[in-house]
């Protein structure tokens, strides 16, 4: 059993400026630790490798177009049956550990905010973002979004975040997508089994895509084709042009999620859940490698 750690303070104060617009809790509000950890995420998936500070940050978010109509007693909501559903909070954390190795989430603190993304972590962190429009739209997507960020905590206990100011050759984009889509894919693939549970693949896309196996196989065709055009070509400097690989791949049809979990699966249904979990330990490589000795789906093709 993992014991979970919520840190509030930021989502508390948030909640209080945006009842009041009290422009004094701002600085109050980059000073706690989930701002700090927000910021630090900022630079690391900067291309020049700067980002805002954490009251610059703290501004841009709260003061954003974003926050527009957003019902703070909604988001109180939200915090409060997060805060006494403790059942949920352990199923949260259990759920992720069971696709991760053992003790890969001790230590691991889940940030509560608004306006940053949806969830991200980092570090030994995770934070998600209970003002996003999925949440407000279902508030059951928090436990699902918890697991997937909190695996992505345990993942990245053996595969350290890359800075994408690192990426400096076709290589190393295509270690960044070898490196994502085995993170991503691994997240999608560890809450399956409890959205399944409950009946609500259909309320996120990327289950309804991995449920659509005529859909699965265009996008597996196309991932390695992009994927393999980096890969296995001679390495050179980046050009401008090269990081449109990424739309496809993270936003678009989101391929490192939906491939990486169909990867996964496959992965787990013919070698199993041990290999699979050990394939974090080893790195992405070997989550490649033993997709490829899946009998049905040889990588690439």
């Amino acid at each position: 059993m993992v014991s979970p750690q919520i840190d509030t303070t930021f989502i508390q104060l948030a909640i209080e400026y945006l009842e009041t617009r009290n422009s004094e809790l701002l600085p109050k509000i980059a000073l706690t630790p989930a701002a700090h950890f927000l910021a630090d995420h900022a630079a690391r998936v900067s291309l020049s490798g700067n980002g805002p500070t954490a009251e610059e940050l703290v501004e841009q978010l709260l003061k954003s177009h974003s926050m527009t109509g957003i019902n703070p007693e909604n988001i109180r909501d939200r915090l409060l049956l997060i805060q006494t559903d403790t059942d949920t909070q352990l199923r949260c954390w259990n759920e992720a550990a069971d696709y991760l190795p053992i003790d890969a989430l001790s230590g691991t603190v889940l940030y509560l905010t608004v306006g940053y993304d949806i969830g991200v972590a980092m570090n030994g962190c995770a934070s998600l973002n209970l003002a996003n429009h999925k949440f407000a739209a279902n508030p059951e997507e928090f436990r699902f979004y918890c697991v997937h960020e909190l695996h992505h905590v345990g993942f990245q206990k053996y595969n350290p975040m890359p800075a994408l100011a690192d990426i400096q050759t076709t290589s190393d984009l295509a270690n960044l997508i070898r490196y994502s889509t085995a993170m991503e894919g691994l997240a999608v693939h560890a809450a399956r089994k409890w959205r399944t549970e409950v009946g609500i693949l259909e309320t996120d896309s990327d289950y309804v895509a991995l449920l659509n196996s005529e859909h699965m196989i265009l996008y597996e065709k196309e991932f390695f084709r992009l994927y393999s055009s980096l890969a296995e070509a001679k390495p050179r400097s980046l050009v401008k042009d090269d990081w449109n690989i990424l739309e496809p791949m993270s936003t678009g049809d989101r391929l490192w999620y939906r491939v990486g979990a169909l990867m996964a699966n496959q992965i787990e249904r013919e070698l199993g859940r041990n290999v699979l979990t050990e394939t974090i330990v080893q790195g992405p490589e070997a989550f490649f490698r033993q997709y490829s000795r899946c009998s049905s789906h040889p990588l690439g093709t």
